[in-house]
C-alpha cells in the first residue's frame, strides 16, 4: 500500500542564489546515497517552494521487518508488516537536518516533529 502526503518543511532563513536547486540537489545526492540502499522504500521525492519555506514531499511503502534467530527447536524466521509513517517521517526529517547542517546552515533551518540531533564541537553542544 502507498502511502502519500508525507512532507518534512524546511524554513528559509536567508534566501541566496540558486538556494531551492542547491538544496534540492544535495539532499538528492543524500538520498540516493544514504536513503536508496536502506529497506525504507521511499519514492517520489518532490521539492516545493513557497516565499518562506522549501517542502519535501514524498511516499512510501510499508517497511517489513524480518528477524530470524536459533533456539533449541531450530531457527526460527518472523516477519512483520508495519504501517510506518512516524518511522519514515523521523528518517526523512533526520536526513534532512543532516543536509541542512551539513551545507545550508545559514540559509535554512529545518521544522522539527520527530527527531533532535545533539553535536559536541569542542564543549559546544547545539541540538537541531
Amino acid at each position: 500500500m502507498l502511502n502519500r502526503n508525507n512532507a518534512v518543511c524546511v524554513e528559509i532563513l536567508t534566501n541566496n542564489d540558486n538556494l531551492f536547486e542547491r538544496f534540492e540537489n544535495a539532499f538528492r545526492s543524500i538520498a540516493k546515497t544514504y536513503i536508496e540502499c536502506t529497506p525504507v522504500d521511499v519514492s517520489n521525492i518532490e521539492f516545493e517552494k513557497t516565499k518562506s519555506h522549501i517542502i519535501v514531499s514524498y511516499n512510501y511503502n510499508s517497511l517489513v521487518l524480518e528477524i530470524a534467530f536459533k533456539c533449541e527447536e531450530g531457527s526460527i524466521q518472523q516477519k512483520a508488516s508495519l504501517p510506518n509513517g512516524e518511522i519514515v517521517d523521523s528518517f526523512m526529517e533526520f536526513w534532512i537536518k543532516w543536509a541542512v547542517e551539513g551545507f545550508f546552515l545559514d540559509e535554512l533551518e529545518v521544522e522539527s516533529k520527530h527527531t533532535d540531533i545533539t553535536f559536541s564541537d569542542k564543549d559546544v553542544m547545539k541540538t537541531i
